[in-house]
């Protein structure tokens, strides 16, 4: 940003010692002052170009970092805190890009039982024991063919977290050992 404003008043001078050399070089009928009113023009120009160039240029890389995808780690970190080990091992994901359309964070990881002891910590979770026999996970993400809780076993742990009345809150599908884990994360 100081380099714009640094280009920006350089040229704002350049323009008028541009204008000053014109108008002495016209009132005086000086060539000299002519020649020299024209360079300045064009080094005006040049400046205003350069400092054109370097505002897109900057736009488009902070733009290009704003819109910039997120990581599956970077979900992890945001949804529970910075990880305390390094046993997690992100296995597929789906941002929620625009709330209301993508009404879910759905993250499928590996993890160690502690790091989801932590996790479970972090919110007063309704913990039960489910048999997953007969389930039908078809929905948002069933051409993505990959969030099935049910591939975790006979039975799986289901920890709820409802945040309000609306069904926000978080949803864990973990394998009984705590090692696997599928999350639904819903904020609307």
């Amino acid at each position: 940003m100081k380099e714009l404003i640094i280009l920006t008043v350089i040229s704002g001078l350049a323009f008028l010692l541009f204008l000053v050399t014109l108008i002495l070089g016209l009132t005086k009928k000086n060539k000299k002052l002519k020649l020299t009113s024209l360079l300045l023009f064009f080094a005006f120009i040049g400046l205003t170009a350069w400092t054109g160039f370097k505002f897109v240029s900057k736009t488009y890389n902070k733009v290009t970092e704003t819109l910039r995808p997120r990581t599956g780690d970077e979900i992890y970190d945001a949804l529970f805190d910075k990880r305390k080990t390094d046993c997690i091992k992100i296995l597929n994901f789906q941002d929620q890009v625009v709330p209301k359309i993508d009404y879910a964070i759905w993250l499928h990881f590996e993890t160690c039982p502690d790091e989801l002891k932590r996790i479970l910590s972090l919110h007063d979770f309704k913990t039960e024991i489910v048999s997953t026999k007969g389930w039908n996970t078809d929905g948002p993400l069933a051409n993505e063919n990959w969030f099935k809780p049910e591939t975790l076993g006979d039975s799986i742990l289901v920890f709820t977290y409802n945040k309000d009345e609306y069904g926000n809150g978080q949803y864990i599908y973990s394998s009984i050992d705590s090692t696997k884990v599928f999350l639904k994360d819903i904020l609307d």
